[in-house]
């Protein structure tokens, strides 16, 4: 086994979770119902075509989210609680105190070096560029100052629950259960990655692209902070990102209607 941050006795008060029936459900439900449903919903949004998410209906599906993954979470620490288990042996901790903050330290700093860059980079980009960026989840984007704070809800709660959800929960126990920290850091990246599958193959790939840092920079370190910290940066990067790209691409089909000659 790869020597990580985790603590052996935690790994070892895990293993006492493989007899029992619950556990296994939660991990099928996270695993398989969770992104089954949340797969149909988007492609029904999507099915939308072209026309704009109404204000109600993107609050309202901001708000399932949030709540959806707020009762995962809660559902998950009732599981570990009923088997003598705590938030601190999923990682809901410091551990080594020194090294936690840190990396989380250093984890802001590159956020905060990239952000800008990245927005940069979508102001001067040409709408072709946009478009071909955010696809058709342009009309899941926040656009007006509500959708954005109901959207950083939806940020902040993804970087607390989902790093919970599955690298808490999931690798641990897939750690547990197979006893490889590279087969349940791998596994837990492909789980991560089918619940972004409405985001399409790219976005699906990519997710678990993150989903493989994300779990490495949890069993390297032994706590979640670190994690919890960037995957809520990083989204909430992407939202701002999404919003400036849609407002652009508004502004140029305005233009567009207004003046139909083709741009040179």
């Amino acid at each position: 086994m790869v020597t990580t941050g985790i603590d052996p006795r935690i790994l070892i008060a895990w293993r006492g979770l493989l007899p029992c029936w619950d556990a296994w459900v939660f991990t099928i439900v996270l695993a398989v119902v969770v992104p089954t449903l949340g797969y149909i919903r988007f492609r029904q949004l999507l099915a939308r075509g072209d026309q704009a998410v109404p204000l109600r209906m993107k609050l309202t599906l901001y708000g399932r989210v949030v709540s959806v993954q707020w009762l995962l979470s809660a559902a998950m620490l009732l599981i570990l609680r009923r088997h003598g288990l705590s938030a601190g042996d999923a990682g809901e901790r410091l551990g080594d105190a020194h090294l936690t903050l840190d990396v989380t330290f250093a984890l802001l700093m590159v956020l905060a070096v990239v952000s800008p860059i990245v927005l940069r980079r979508v102001r001067l980009a040409k709408a072709a560029t946009l478009i071909a960026a955010v696809g058709r989840l342009r009309w899941l984007a926040p656009r007006c100052g509500l959708e954005m704070a109901a959207f950083v809800a939806v940020c902040l709660t993804a970087g607390v629950c989902e790093e919970m959800l599955y690298r808490g929960w999931l690798v641990n126990i897939l750690l547990a259960a197979t006893g490889s920290t590279w087969a349940a850091v791998v596994a837990g990246a492909i789980v991560f990655g089918v619940g972004h599958a409405y985001q399409g193959a790219k976005g699906m790939l990519r997710s678990v692209f993150v989903g493989l840092q994300l779990a490495i920079l949890y069993v390297l370190v032994g706590s979640l902070l670190p994690g919890q910290v960037l995957h809520a940066g990083v989204d909430l990067l992407v939202g701002v990102a999404g919003s400036l790209a849609v407002s652009r691409l508004r502004s140029a089909e305005a233009e567009q209607r207004a003046d139909p000659r083709p741009t040179p």
